[in-house]
């Protein structure tokens, strides 16, 4: 990266308040297009956007990239009482404006961001300000009730041990540059409001279903009428929401889905791609006069084919669409034998197993509680992690297989299962894993879907309120609809498609009160799966080919994970920590984080987590040390703030709250 004219705490009057932001300033003379990140995570510290490879990237191509702290976070003034609210929305939108009009702009605004900045840059372009030509959203939720509660379940990992304890550390946090005179008290200020402030984590766990509190925080994503490039994951949390939204966008839309998690493309464990190219590309097309840009398909994915030597394996396809169940499908029945496809399904199949007062060519199975079921499938949930062997969940599920495939089957799109569950309880957790079993017996987990049985209706309707529970029948016959998370992958000759169900998915999902064992019905139960068999194995004609990544990118930061299982009371635990150090202008800034989850199989009362963030600020004059120590369990959750200048405790803060799950 060239060196870089930069322009520290640009202030940006709002009607009300200050937004203060960096200015990476283009090398070229003269009015350029400019890029816009709006985040709530800490321009100066937390994302250092100063050696991000995307910001130094775009500046170098000669736009004007501006990093700003959305109200109430870092540098910029107040504190925020609530996430994924409207006034996001319009203070990005003032900004937009804003930069417009600067002398050093040509009047166009793209706007890009991942994860929370890639749902601003939704919740901006949703607001339509003069000036905004496209964004680029990255792993963005636009449906905000799903992204925490999955099937209407509660993430029980990422809401309770990732996401939500993140939006408390922050504001404990002062402003790593103090060159404007007020950053003292701003700092103070926040401090003070903090202790009014109801933790992100109890809004979320007072709000189980979808309510008026969560259907506000929808995007409302039809008035987004500019062009966008949507980028998303099959194993990223908000990987079927991107889907989702690019579908509904009243305008030139195109989408790049990889197998990635929660990581930029050019990081991802595989699959990696030119993205910086790509998206210096999107911005000349739509930023600058020349434009240029050659016409791309409107989806390009990534579809796997995992060998015996390379379970990463796969290869870029384009397509227009995105397969859903009620498109080209094929259904597996659930049959007494394993999985069938459903018109191969012959009487010869109706064996000796059928009990006696069971449909005609049904069983009744029966799944009793495990409630450890999950932790050998979590991979996916954990960005920077790998897959592990689903057996040991697989072995505690009911599963129904193919057998092995003598041709390729191949799934692409977001699939559907039919269940008829008999719940032991008032209420209960379905979850669904669709697993490809090599020929060595190792799992791989290719989709899965979880879904609380009690609510009977859309649970994630967008912008309106959502299903409430009605408590199950015990012992009465259920059915229950699981959508599947989206995704490409190809079963190959020699493998086994498997379909694994269960009551439980931990940590990923935390069981309703109330959620037990139950028995399935196989007769009626179906699972839909956009695809087609192959003959052998497939050659596509649809390939697509990216340039490949740069270097600018370092390799992520591994995290250090396990899951045990205390054979002495068979407690299953997954825990994750990571760390990582950043040498600032003027600090050093250290973070660390560490989580415990953890649950006794038979015994949904045992059910924690427990997360600890520590980062550390080390100025020449001073150190400060923020820590949150939160924890979750059936009954109650707890947040205790701390805040240490050179080893005096300046501030400390316990909250505490009720929990009816």
């Amino acid at each position: 990266m060239s060196e870089q004219c930069t322009v520290e705490f640009l202030e940006i009057p709002l009607a009300d308040g200050t937004v203060r932001a960096t200015r990476h300033e283009s090398p070229i003379d003269g009015p350029q297009p400019v890029v816009l990140i709006y985040t709530p995570y800490h321009k100066d510290d937390l994302s250092d956007t100063r050696s991000d490879p995307m910001v130094g990237f775009l500046t170098d191509a000669g736009y004007e990239v501006i990093v700003a702290d959305a109200v109430g976070t870092g540098a910029s003034e107040g504190l925020v009482e609530q996430p994924f609210t409207a006034d996001e929305g319009r203070h990005g939108a003032a900004v937009v404006e804003w930069l417009a009009e600067q002398s050093w702009s040509n009047g166009r605004v793209g706007v890009i961001g991942k994860s929370y900045p890639g749902t601003m840059a939704l919740e901006i372009a949703a607001e339509a300000p003069e000036g905004l030509a496209t964004i680029v959203p990255i792993h963005a939720p636009a449906g905000i009730y799903d992204a925490y509660f999955d099937g209407g379940t509660l993430a029980f990992l990422r809401t309770c041990g990732q996401w939500a304890p993140n939006f408390e550390y922050l504001p404990l946090q002062p402003p790593v540059h103090r060159d404007v005179g007020v950053w003292a008290q701003r700092w103070i200020d926040r401090l003070n409001a903090l202790k009014d402030r109801k933790p992100y984590l109890f809004q979320y766990l007072s709000h189980l279903e979808k309510d008026k509190y969560w259907a506000e925080k929808d995007v409302p994503i039809s008035d987004v009428s500019v062009p966008t490039l949507a980028v998303g994951g099959y194993r990223d949390t908000f990987g079927g929401g991107t889907l989702d939204y690019a579908d509904r966008i009243n305008a030139p839309t195109e989408v790049i889905i990889g197998p990635w998690r929660h990581a930029m493309p050019e990081q991802g464990e595989t699959a990696r791609i030119d993205f910086l190219g790509e998206i210096k590309k999107w911005f000349d097309d739509h930023l600058r006069d020349e434009g240029g840009r050659e016409s791309r398909p409107e989806i390009r994915y990534w579809t796997e084919r995992p060998t015996e030597d390379d379970r990463l394996n796969g290869e870029w396809r384009a397509g227009e669409t995105w397969p859903m169940a009620e498109d080209d499908v094929v259904s597996f029945d659930f049959a007494p034998n394993g999985l069938v496809e459903g018109d191969r399904l012959a009487d010869s199949q109706l064996d000796e197993r059928t009990p006696a007062g069971t449909p005609t060519g049904g069983t009744t199975d029966r799944w009793d509680v495990d409630y450890g079921v999950g932790h050998a499938s979590i991979g996916f949930e954990i960005p920077g992690a790998t897959d592990l062997d689903t057996a040991p969940d697989d072995n505690r599920s009911l599963t129904y297989e193919t057998g092995v495939l003598e041709d390729a089957f191949e799934l692409t799109g977001s699939g559907e299962v039919t269940l008829e569950v008999v719940p032991d309880g008032p209420s209960q957790l379905v979850a669904i894993r669709v697993i490809d079993v090599a020929p060595d017996g190792r799992g791989q987990l290719v989709t899965h879907g979880v879904r609380r049985a009690e609510l009977d209706g859309e649970i994630d309707p967008l912008g309106e309120p959502g299903a409430t529970p009605r408590r199950l029948a015990p012992g009465e016959p259920h059915r229950v609809n699981v959508s599947l998370r989206p995704t490409s992958h190809v079963f190959e000759p020699g493998h086994t498609l498997r379909v694994a169900v269960s009551g439980a998915f931990f940590p990923y999902v935390s069981p309703p009160e109330g959620s037990a064992g139950f028995s399935l019905r196989t007769a009626g139960s179906q699972c839909h799966l956009p695809g087609k068999f192959h003959d052998r194995s497939p050659t596509f004609n649809d390939g697509y080919t990216f340039d490949h990544p740069g270097d600018a990118y370092d390799e992520p930061a591994t995290p250090e994970w396990e899951t045990t299982v205390s054979h002495a009371t068979d407690t299953v635990t997954v825990s994750v920590a990571q760390s990582f150090e950043k040498t600032l202008p003027t600090a050093t800034f250290n973070h660390e984080t560490a989580t415990k989850a953890s649950i006794q199989r038979d015994k949904l009362t045992t059910e924690t987590i427990n997360r600890q963030t520590t980062t550390t600020l080390s100025f020449p004059t001073e150190t400060v040390v923020s820590r949150i120590s939160n924890s979750v369990n059936r009954s109650f959750a707890t947040m205790l703030y701390t805040v240490e200048r050179d080893g005096e405790n300046i501030y400390r803060e316990r909250k505490r709250a009720a929990v009816n799950r």
